[in-house]
Parts: structure tokens; C-alpha cells; sequence
């Protein structure tokens, strides 16, 4: 685990709260504070006190806080004794800790693969083109150069 807020292309700290959020993040991100939004991360962190609520997709997380409402991972979902999650929740493979909360919609593909996983790659460029056309301005790292 990354130990200081530059190991990490998305950060919110502690005494943060953040709401009405979309973000497309092509890397890591820590929450230490709260989210409430829609999160789509290739690796999600949520910090013992932190806090997400809302759609998220991704490949890998590791919850050592609280996650509610939807939570859709195309890899591992780590969690620790002290992380909470509720709602509706599909992974790849799971690790739970002794201690830790699950409650909801709790599912993964008998076959290994969710034909309708959102690929964390494929978002993030649909969402960049988005703002790509509300802003006519071209974005690094979008379909269109």
C-alpha cells in the first residue's frame, strides 16, 4: 500500500467531502474522506475512515472504510475487518477479513468474466470525449487527437 498522497493519481483527504462527483481515474485513488458520485478507477483505496457512496466500477479495491449502493470490480475485492460494504456488489474474486460487513446483492461470474463489466479503459475514454465535445477542445489521452 502507498504510504503518502503522491502515490496516487486521485487523492481526497480526510476532511474532505465531496458531492455530485463523476470522475474517470486511469490509476489508483485513496479516499480518506467521502465521495458521493460516480467513481469509475482502474484500483480503488477507501481509508479506514473514508467514505464512497454511489456507482463504482473498476478492476481492483481494497475497502477498509464504507461503500454503499453499487460497487462493480472486474478483478479482486479486498476486504479488511474494518471495511463496510451495502448494496449491490459484483467482483471478480473476493478477499474478506474476519470482521468485515457485506449486506446486499452479493454476486460474481460462475465463468470467471462479466459480459457486462465496465472495462475502467472504455469509460474513461467515452467520458473524455465527452467533455472533449462540450468543450471543443481536444483532451490528452482521448479517442480523438
Amino acid at each position: 500500500m502507498a504510504q503518502n498522497d503522491t502515490d496516487y493519481e486521485f487523492y481526497v483527504g480526510p476532511a474532505t467531502h465531496l458531492e455530485g462527483a463523476s470522475l474517470a481515474i486511469d490509476g489508483t485513488a485513496r479516499i480518506d474522506g467521502k465521495i458521493v458520485g460516480k467513481v469509475a478507477v482502474k484500483h480503488l483505496i477507501v481509508g479506514p475512515g473514508g467514505c464512497v457512496v454511489g456507482d463504482i466500477s473498476g478492476e481492483t479495491a481494497e475497502v477498509e472504510g464504507t461503500v454503499e449502493d453499487s460497487l462493480q470490480l472486474s478483478g479482486k475485492l479486498t476486504v479488511c475487518a474494518s471495511g463496510r460494504i451495502r448494496g449491490n456488489i459484483k467482483y471478480g474474486s473476493i478477499e474478506c477479513m474476519e470482521g468485515a460487513k457485506l449486506i446486499g446483492e452479493i454476486s460474481t461470474d460462475w465463468e470467471g468474466n462479466f459480459g457486462s463489466a465496465p472495462v475502467v479503459s472504455d469509460r474513461l475514454e467515452a467520458f473524455t470525449a465527452a467533455v472533449a465535445e462540450e468543450g471543443d477542445e481536444p483532451v490528452i489521452g482521448g479517442a480523438e487527437q
